[in-house]
């Protein structure tokens, strides 16, 4: 099962909806353009918008589908990773055992979220690394999901006291997956491509920490 985060990227959905190796969901956060072009590529639901703010419970929809399908195999991503590679990530996904939680997107970036070092692994034979992270980017299993309940956890207003904060999800979802003994990895080669556009959700962060894949 894939399922792809979407808001105001037309453009990119459709080439992520047509990369795609299966009819996917798209769970959009209430855009502004015409969905009827879409829901005959993809299973589309849009929501209310709710902003960085109130990601974490677009989230918390999507694990609700996963929870509900006959499916043991969920990709994650947002409207703007590109040229998904699906062939590589099949191979892992039917090599691979046990809990996981695999990155798709090698931005560089430094230990964050839990105190897991990053170390250099190989996983199904892709080279790899073992990270302290998992960022709304990824794929795992049903057994992996079921660890987390299918439950993603509310996100505090407090929170964004900071406006450069991001939404929460990817800092709130590594916790809980690394308290459950989940390994979280990243490619050495990226699983796709995000280039220096504009972020739709964290303007001024991505000013800061752009998402550039390696």
């Amino acid at each position: 099962m894939i399922l792809i985060f979407s808001y105001n990227r037309p453009e990119f959905l459709r080439k992520v909806i047509e990369d795609c190796p299966v009819k996917p969901y798209v769970i959009d956060d209430g855009s502004d353009f015409d969905p009827m072009p879409f829901a005959r590529l993809s299973y589309f639901h849009k929501l209310e918008h709710k902003g960085r703010e109130q990601f974490y419970l677009n989230w918390q929809y999507a694990f609700e589908i996963c929870k509900q399908s006959d499916e043991d195999f969920f990709l994650f991503i947002p409207d703007d990773f590109l040229n998904v590679n699906h062939s590589k990530i099949k191979h892992i996904y039917d090599t691979l055992q046990g809990r996981y939680a695999y990155n798709l997107l090698n931005d560089a970036r430094p230990q964050i979220w839990t105190p897991i070092k990053h170390h250099d692994v190989e996983v199904a034979g892709v080279p790899s690394e073992r990270v302290s992270y998992a960022d709304c980017g990824y794929f795992t299993n049903r057994e992996t999901l079921q660890a987390i309940n299918f439950t993603q956890d509310d996100i505090s207003v407090s929170r964004f006291d900071r406006s450069e904060n991001s939404s929460g999800v990817g800092w709130s979802q590594s916790r809980r997956f690394h308290k459950k003994f989940v390994p979280m990895y990243i490619p050495k080669k990226s699983l796709c491509f995000h280039g220096a556009h504009e972020s739709m959700m964290h303007k001024e962060l991505r000013k800061k920490q752009p998402l550039i894949s390696r």
